[in-house]
């Protein structure tokens, strides 16, 4: 066996490490001799380490000229392949679409129960699927690698309310909060949008510009939300997110503009978790928003609508998920996430050849324009 120095983008399941990773305090990431799978792949790059060291085997004499050119076509096949198709064509992300879609069912039938018939929230039954799926995707980047891939599905209510259930129990991952704290987050992302199943859908999906009377109407979800909730047995911070998930600190939102000390945190988590999602998905009157540009939005909004304290580790999070992932510049080149730049999250560093990357902080004039 050889051993070679590669890319941590270029890295495949199943290759061995030859040498320790190691992070620049010398703290060991992962030992000599791992065999590498998605998940220690995702450990790596969130940490921020380019090169690793793996065995190979030594090239072999090929048979023939029509043996050299078929080894040379699956690999300029594999290399052409971008990292979400790769990801599309894996068997976990069909077992990942599988259960999303199962999930989306149930949340449906439970949250048109709860609006038709006033049927008491079953918290228990809820959480089942949704902690399941957080459960068997325990790696946070590889999960929001399955998410980015779900971006062909318009916004749905019901899907974005489950993609906001688990993009903010994995803000509460990131901030290390107790599982039944979670579990609240889990619940609250769920239903912080019962109220627009009773918002008139011609409003909801007009492609066109609202009227002020028609943004009245659709800001007035949240008190229709809680209007459902309040009576229901369940956490008060639930209830509390349905209200208030569209307050900002600053005390520009609705429906009372509450200032940040006022606002709960967990109705705070949610709003995060409901603008990322809103804005990096496609809707009837636009697609969908470049998620860096959305990251570049909101961390300018960070010390104003949002509370840092939980924007902050949400963003340096949530960036290192689309390390690998094939972006497109504002020049027309194209080429790979490599590495996040802590201070400025949505301008990373792009590798657009073997020998060329471009780090975006130090380039005003250029911008990721898509992920492809």
């Amino acid at each position: 066996m050889e051993e070679k120095t590669i890319f941590i983008f270029d890295a495949d399941e199943g290759m061995k490490l030859s040498k320790d990773v190691i992070q620049e305090d010398g703290h060991i990431i992962v030992p000599k001799g791992t065999i590498l799978d998605m998940d220690i792949i995702s450990k790596i790059s969130s940490g921020h380490v380019l090169e690793i060291s793996v065995y190979v085997q030594p090239k072999k004499a090929l048979a023939s000229d029509t043996e050299a050119a078929r080894e040379v076509s699956v690999i300029e096949s594999e290399d052409t392949q971008t990292y979400f198709e790769k990801i599309k064509n894996s068997d976990e992300y069909k077992h990942f679409n599988d259960v999303y879609m199962d999930n989306v069912n149930t949340i449906k039938n439970n949250l048109n129960d709860i609006i038709t018939s006033n049927t008491p929230i079953n918290v228990t039954e809820l959480l089942r699927k949704t902690s399941n799926m957080l459960h068997e995707y325990n790696n946070s980047l590889q999960l929001f690698d399955m998410l980015h891939c779900m971006r062909q599905f318009d916004d749905l209510t019901y899907i974005h309310c489950l993609n906001v259930s688990l993009i903010a129990s994995i803000i509460g991952k990131w901030l290390n909060y107790s599982k039944e704290d979670i579990d609240v987050l889990t619940i609250a992302g769920l239903l912080h949008d019962i109220g627009k199943l009773l918002t008139p859908q011609e409003i909801l999906t007009k492609p066109g510009k609202l009227t002020s009377n028609e943004y009245e109407i659709i800001k007035n979800h949240v008190n229709l939300g809680y209007e459902q909730l309040k009576d229901q047995d369940i956490d008060i911070r639930i209830k509390e997110a349905c209200l208030l998930h569209h307050e900002n600190c600053d005390g520009s939102g609705y429906p009372f503009h509450l200032t940040s000390s006022r606002i709960p945190p967990v109705a705070k988590i949610i709003s995060i978790a409901d603008v990322y999602d809103a804005m990096t998905a496609a809707r009837v009157y636009r697609s969908s928003i470049c998620p860096f540009h959305v990251i570049d939005i909101m961390a300018k909004d960070a010390y104003s609508k949002f509370d840092p304290a939980y924007l902050l580790p949400f963003l340096k999070n949530v960036v290192s998920s689309y390390i690998h992932n094939d972006v497109k510049l504002s020049n027309g080149e194209i080429g790979k996430v490599v590495l996040i730049n802590d201070n400025a999250p949505s301008r990373p560093i792009i590798q657009c050849s073997r020998d060329k990357f471009i780090d975006l902080s130090k380039e005003p004039g250029l911008e990721i324009t898509a992920i492809l």
